[in-house]
């Protein structure tokens, strides 16, 4: 693992904390990190680094559902969104997704190792594997697999939640809307 200290790998197990109101009640408030705006709940600054020789940040917020405590993750680089993905989901019915994030040594991809499980019967059903996103600079991060991702797999219902997002951030956002939060539903757990 020092070995790897050169390659600058970021690790971050980001759990879902406790969810957050705002300070009027629950209305809407917004911070702005990396020079986007997000927000305010459980916002932080996960990773600062070099994305295709640019400067990039990911940034972690709240977006809390009825169905459960999510965090999502944006990656801001020449001063726009060019990624949002689902970093961490804590559902009511037990279910749980995390994501550690790394930059890959090319310094073009991000590698999101992703462990998820959800109850099934007396058991629980779990999932790992590893997502990549590269950056072009005329667009968004695009979903890069290494392999074809199997059909019925949560990775697969990720992958179909991100070809959502992206038209979305294709417009070149200098933040994170609510209406982007809304259209990220939660985690789906195929049985």
């Amino acid at each position: 693992m020092f070995r790897r200290g050169l390659l600058m790998f970021l690790s971050v197990l980001a759990w879902p904390r406790a969810p957050a109101r705002a300070a009027d009640g629950g209305a809407e408030e917004s911070a702005t990190l990396g020079g986007i705006g997000v927000p305010a709940a459980r916002a932080r600054v996960l990773a600062a680094f070099p994305l295709g020789g640019a400067p990039a940040v990911a940034l972690a917020f709240a977006a809390d559902l009825p169905e459960g405590t999510r965090d999502l993750l944006a990656v801001a680089a020449a001063g726009r969104v060019v990624a949002l993905e689902v970093l961490s989901w804590r559902g009511a019915d037990g279910s749980l997704l995390y994501t550690r994030l790394s930059v890959v040594p090319d310094g073009r991809r991000l590698r999101l190792e992703r462990t998820a499980s959800a109850p099934r019967g007396r058991g629980f059903r779990r999932e790992q594997w590893t997502d990549y996103l590269a950056w072009r600079e005329a667009g968004p991060m695009a979903d890069a697999p290494v392999r074809p991702v199997l059909a019925g797999t949560w990775q697969a219902g990720l992958a179909a939640q991100r070809a959502g997002v992206l038209a979305t951030l294709a417009v070149g956002l200098r933040g994170v809307p609510p209406a982007l939060v809304a259209a990220c539903p939660p985690p789906l757990f195929p049985v």
